[in-house]
C-alpha cells in the first residue's frame, strides 16, 4: 500500500467514526434540570430515553380579549423515545411516556437572544 492510500483510508475511517458518534456527543441533561434550546438544537435526557429537538418557537395572537389569560407562545418539538421521532406542539406541558416536558419560558422573537425556550423534564 502506498502512503497516500493509507492516509486516505485513515481520513475516511476518522470521518465515519465522527459521523456515527454524533449521537454520543449530544448535550445531556438530567431529569429536573432546566435547559435552554435554540431552534435545531438537541438534548438527550439522561436515563429517560428521551431526545428532544427544538423545531421552532412560535407566537399566536388573539383578536378579542380572553376571559382568562392564555399563553401566547408555544414550542414545536421533535421528541424521540427510542422509536420513531414525533412532532409535538407544547403550549404549557405535555406527557411523554413516564415524563412531563414543561415549557418554563419561550421567546419567539429575534431579540434578547431569541428565538429560544427553556424546558424542564420531570418524572410523573
Amino acid at each position: 500500500m502506498t502512503t497516500s492510500l493509507i492516509r486516505s483510508l485513515l481520513a475516511v475511517s476518522i470521518g465515519i467514526i465522527l459521523l456515527t458518534s454524533c449521537g454520543f456527543l449530544s448535550r445531556r441533561v438530567k431529569p429536573g434540570e432546566e435547559f435552554t434550546l435554540k431552534p435545531k438544537e438537541t438534548v438527550v435526557v439522561s436515563g429517560a430515553g428521551l431526545e428532544i429537538k427544538l423545531e421552532e418557537v412560535g407566537h399566536q395572537t388573539f383578536p378579542n380579549p380572553q376571559p382568562q389569560p392564555l399563553r401566547s407562545s408555544y414550542v414545536q418539538l421533535i421528541v424521540t423515545t427510542g422509536g420513531t421521532p414525533r412532532s409535538i406542539r407544547v403550549d404549557d406541558s405535555v406527557e411523554v411516556g413516564e415524563y412531563i416536558i414543561t415549557v418554563k419560558s419561550a421567546n419567539p422573537f429575534r431579540y434578547n437572544d431569541g428565538p429560544r425556550c427553556t424546558l424542564v423534564v420531570t418524572r410523573r
